[in-house]
C-alpha cells in the first residue's frame, strides 16, 4: 500500500451538528473530503491502519504459552498470568484492549458509508472503496467477537440527539453480519489485487477472513452443541479458496521474508515505511533487542523429523515422560527436529549472522553475557520473520518483509479441522498432510484417527502458525486454555563445563487461567458509560 498521508489523521472526524458551520482556514474540512475523490481515497488508505500487524513491540504470543517478553512493553503479561480485569485492561496494548480502538474506527467507517453515495466518482471507484471499507469493518467486528463474544453492532453515525444506549448482539448474529459484509465486499472486489496495489484487500482476502470467522464460530467455545451446520459452513468457506491459485511456498522460512504465492493478504512495507521491527532484532544487546523469548513449552511441541513423534508424552498430572518411540535424545535436544523449528527459533548452537548462538549460561547470548539486559531468559530467540543479512542495529537498511494476515497453509488447516469435525477423517488427514509435506519440510504423514487426529490437527496449527498470532484465539475457541494457559512457562537451562553441555528445564513464571478468561473483560469505563445497556462478561463484574 502506498504511504498514508498523515493529514488524514485530522480529517477522520464526526459530522458537526452546529448550525453555524465555518470552514476552517488551517486544515481541510469534512466538506473538502467528500467533494474530492483523491481525499476519499486517502481516507480509505488511512483506515487500513485498523489492520494491526505483528511487527510492533509485542507479538500476541507474549499473552500465550508461545513466548515470554522480558520487557513487557504493552503489558501482555497481565493476560498471560491471568491478572486481567475490567479495571486494568485499559493499560494493555490494543492487540488485547481492542474495544475502544475498534469502535473509534467503526465510527469512521460508518461516516464513510453515510457520505460516499453523494460523493464524486464513478460506480467503479465507489464500488471498489465500498468493498475495501466493508472488509475493514468486518475485520474490526471479527476481532471484537474473538475477544469479547457478542458485541453491539453499530452501522450508523450517531447524532447528538440520538439514544446512545446500545445492546450486545449475540455471537451468532455478529457472525451473520460479518459474513454478509464479507460476501458483499467480495462481490465488489477483484479476486486478487495487481502488483501495484499489493496490500489492498481483495475478494480472496474477504473469503479468507470468512473462513476464519466461520471456523471460530463453529468451535467449542461458540458452538457448545456441536451444530454440524456451522462446521459445514466453515468447511465450505475454506473450500472456496482451495483452487484459487495459491500454493505452499517451497521455502518455509522464506515465506515470511518476501511476497510469494502462499500469501492471500498481507501488509507490505518500504524503506520509507518500514516494519519498525521493535519486537525482536537479534540475539543479545550487542546484536539488537532479544526481548521476545520463545518458550520451552513451544519447543516441546516440535516433533522429531524421522518419526513424526513428539519428544515427550504429557502425563495426566502435567509432567513430561520421554517418548521412547520418538528417537529424541535429551542430551542433543535440537537434533533431528521438525525443520520448522530451525526456521522459526534460534537456539544454542544456531549459526546466525556469521556466528554461533551461545545461550548457555555465561555464553554471549545468555543473561550473564555482555549485554544481559536484552538477553533471552528462555535460551531461545525469535528467528521467524527476521532477515539475516540486515544488521539489527546500526544500519540504515530496514526490513521490508510483509506481515501476513492470511496465507494458504492456514486455509488448508482450517479445512482439515472442519472436515474432521464433520466426521470426514480421510479428507482431514489429506489436507493436514498437505501442510506437513510441503517442500523442505516433508514431515511423516499422519495416520491417526479420532481424538489422536484432533490433537495432531491442533498441534500442527501450533507449529505451522507459530508467532503468527493464532495461538491466543485457538486455545480459547477449542476450550483447552484452562489446561494450556495454566501451565508455567518453561525455559531451557544450559550449563557448559569444558566442552560438555547439560540441559534441564527451568520455570520462568507461573500462570493462572480462570474460566472467565475465555473472554476478555469490556473496559469498566465503557460499562459505566452504557448506563446498564452493555452487560459485562461473566466473572469480571
Amino acid at each position: 500500500m502506498k504511504k498514508i498521508i498523515y493529514i488524514l489523521l485530522i480529517l477522520i472526524t464526526g459530522s458537526s451538528c452546529n448550525k453555524l458551520e465555518l470552514k476552517p482556514l488551517d486544515k481541510l474540512s469534512e466538506a473538502d473530503i467528500w467533494n474530492d475523490q483523491l481525499l476519499i481515497t486517502l481516507y480509505v488508505n488511512a483506515t487500513y491502519n485498523t489492520l494491526k500487524h505483528g511487527f510492533q513491540q509485542d507479538l500476541l504470543s507474549a499473552a500465550t504459552d508461545e513466548a515470554y517478553n522480558i520487557h513487557n512493553w504493552t503489558s501482555l503479561r497481565t493476560v498471560q498470568t491471568g491478572a486481567v480485569t475490567a479495571d486494568n485492561i485499559g493499560g494493555i496494548g490494543a492487540k488485547v484492549n481492542y474495544f475502544n480502538f475498534a469502535y473509534n474506527n467503526i465510527r469512521n467507517i460508518n461516516v464513510f458509508f453515510a457520505r460516499i453515495d453523494g460523493a464524486p466518482g464513478d460506480d467503479a471507484f465507489k464500488n471498489g472503496v465500498k468493498g475495501e471499507m466493508r472488509f475493514l469493518r468486518a475485520n474490526l467486528y471479527a476481532n471484537l467477537i474473538w475477544r469479547y463474544g457478542g458485541v453491539p453492532l453499530i452501522t450508523k453515525v450517531f447524532q447528538l440527539n440520538d439514544d446512545f444506549k446500545v445492546s450486545r448482539a449475540s455471537y451468532d448474529d455478529c457472525v451473520k453480519y460479518i459474513v454478509s459484509e464479507l460476501d458483499n465486499a467480495a462481490a465488489l472486489l477483484p479476486p486478487d489485487q495487481p502488483n501495484n496495489q499489493l496490500g489492498r484487500t481483495s475478494a480472496n482476502a474477504c473469503k479468507a477472513l470468512k473462513s476464519r470467522v466461520l471456523l471460530y464460530g463453529a468451535s467449542a467455545l461458540n458452538n457448545p452443541t456441536h451444530d454440524q451446520s456451522k462446521w459445514k459452513a466453515a468447511a465450505d468457506a475454506s473450500e472456496a479458496l482451495l483452487n484459487a491459485g495459491y500454493s505452499l511456498n517451497a521455502d518455509y522460512q522464506g515465506t515470511f521474508l518476501a511476497n510469494n504465492k502462499e500469501i492471500i493478504f498481507a501488509r507490505y512495507f518500504t524503506q520509507a515505511n518500514s516494519t519498525n521491527f521493535n519486537l525482536e532484532q537479534g540475539r543479545n544487546g550487542s546484536d539488537g533487542w532479544g526481548a521476545h523469548n520463545p518458550t520451552q513449552n513451544l519447543v516441546n511441541a516440535y516433533e522429531m523429523k524421522a518419526t513424526g513423534e513428539l519428544p515427550y508424552i504429557e502425563q495426566p498430572d502435567g509432567s513430561l515422560l520421554l517418548n521412547p518411540a520418538s528417537g529424541y535424545d535429551p542430551n542433543k535436544p535440537y537434533d533431528g527436529r521438525d525443520p520448522r523449528f530451525e526456521a522459526s527459533i534460534l537456539h544454542d548452537g544456531s549459526v546466525w549472522a556469521g556466528r554461533e548462538t551461545e545461550s548457555y549460561h555465561g555464553g554471549k547470548d545468555s543473561p550473564e553475557g555482555n549485554q544481559g539486559f536484552n538477553a533471552s531468559l528462555t535460551s531461545y530467540y525469535l528467528k521467524k520473520f527476521l532477515i539475516e543479512n540486515i544488521p539489527p542495529s546500526g544500519s540504515t537498511l530496514k526490513p521490508t518483509n510483509p506481515w501476513i494476515f492470511f496465507r494458504y497453509a492456514e486455509i488448508l488447516l482450517n479445512y482439515a479441522e472442519a472436515k474432521f469435525e464433520l466426521g470426514d477423517e480421510v479428507t482431514a488427514r489429506e489436507y493436514l498432510n498437505k501442510v506437513r509435506s510441503r517442500p523442505g519440510i516433508n514431515m511423516p504423514a499422519v495416520n491417526d484417527s479420532g481424538e489422536k487426529l484432533k490433537k495432531r490437527i491442533q498441534n500442527e496449527r501450533r507449529i505451522e502458525l507459530a508467532f503468527e498470532e493464532h495461538r491466543f484465539f485457538d486455545v480459547r475457541r477449542w476450550k483447552i486454555a484452562s489446561s494450556t494457559e495454566s501451565k508455567s512457562l518453561q525455559a531451557m537451562n544450559i550449563q557448559k563445563t569444558g566442552s560438555v553441555k547439560t540441559y534441564a528445564f527451568a520455570k520462568i513464571t507461573d500462570r493462572v487461567f480462570k474460566d472467565a478468561n475465555y473472554l476478555l473483560p469490556i473496559p469498566r469505563a465503557e460499562i459505566d458509560k452504557s448506563q446498564g445497556s452493555l452487560p459485562q462478561n461473566p466473572g469480571y463484574e
